[in-house]
């Protein structure tokens, strides 16, 4: 496998957009001094990110992981854990169900533990991402990835400035801090990628440059008349072991990535342009517009131009 140091920022942003990948239900964890807060697995991975003091998250499976300022911890999905502060034995504990139980209307939602003195503080969410059309590229995961954001990433000074704004929320503020923790998932995986992927198939398939290769063209070309084949020549590699390898690496054949590209640049297109339909098709790479209407209606949940339509649309 070809690795080595070739990640774009552009290329791993398209590739979470293609599978609709977020961050949803933010809650502020608030564990005073000689408490601790358990919560329960969530179906996809959580981030935690902690803001400031320090504790402990352990999971269910007894590993212990040290929160300090500025410090992440992204969790394997299905895993539950409990938050504590630096005390050694937490005498009180309280017990919660998992994040999306908490009221979604709250501007920033709180789970304090105790009343005491300071503990330690971390912004927690959890993935949100559509499985419908791909696979869940984080289901591989086996234990914990960790990282430290007070070096130069810069992350270090835009959460001690919205910890004064989350003392005081106001409208913006829980949509700010999802943003900030997609930010922290994107720069983890940057790491992973620098490393070869160690820890995910994937990374490790953007890692390597050929597969990165035929990535970037179905990103940059998806109205292309693409193939396995023609992909499998991209990356330098047969279609036999080109195809084996990216399904390896994205869970998902190639012309699959490839045609979830295409559904969500069209829905891009008849959200932000008046083009007609049969020229939206066309220019995914669609070759005809019943075929297109069908695909995307099958993505979406309704014809492209219903969907052109409906409330909210730009146009």
């Amino acid at each position: 496998m070809a690795t080595g140091t070739i990640f774009e920022l552009p290329v791993l942003e398209r590739f979470l957009a293609a599978l609709d990948i977020g961050v949803a239900n933010f809650t502020l964890c608030d564990i005073r001094d000689g408490w601790s807060a358990r919560f329960d697995a969530c179906a996809t991975a959580s981030l935690h990110y902690c803001m400031e003091g320090s504790g402990a998250l352990v999971t269910q499976g007894g590993e212990r992981i040290a929160l300090t300022s500025h410090s992440f911890v992204l969790l394997p999905p299905g895993t539950a854990y409990r938050i504590e502060s630096s005390t050694s034995l937490p005498a009180n504990e309280t017990r919660h169900g998992r994040l999306t139980d908490w009221p979604s209307r709250e501007t920033v939602p709180t789970v304090q533990a105790g009343d005491g003195s300071a503990g330690v503080a971390t912004a927690c969410g959890e993935l949100q991402l559509d499985t419908n059309h791909g696979s869940d590229p984080f289901n591989t995961m086996h234990r914990p990835l960790i990282a430290q954001f007070d070096g130069e990433s810069g992350l270090k000074n835009q959460f001690v400035l919205l910890l004064a704004e989350c003392a005081r929320p106001g409208l913006g503020s829980r949509a700010l801090v999802e943003a900030l923790l997609k930010q922290c998932l994107i720069m983890v995986m940057r790491r992973q990628i620098d490393n070869a992927g160690t820890e995910l198939p994937w990374a490790a398939g953007f890692a390597d440059k050929r597969l990165a290769a035929a990535l970037e063209a179905i990103f940059e070309r998806p109205g292309s008349p693409l193939s396995v084949e023609r992909l499998a020549d991209i990356a330098g590699m047969s279609r036999s072991a080109f195809a084996a390898q990216f399904m390896k690496a994205f869970g998902q054949p190639p012309m699959s990535m490839l045609k979830l590209v295409r559904l969500r640049k069209a829905a891009e297109l008849l959200a932000t342009t008046a083009l007609p339909v049969a020229e939206v098709a066309r220019m995914v790479g669609f070759s005809s517009r019943s075929n297109f209407s069908q695909a995307f209606h099958a993505m979406h949940g309704m014809d492209p131009t219903a969907f052109r339509r409906r409330p909210g649309a730009d146009r």
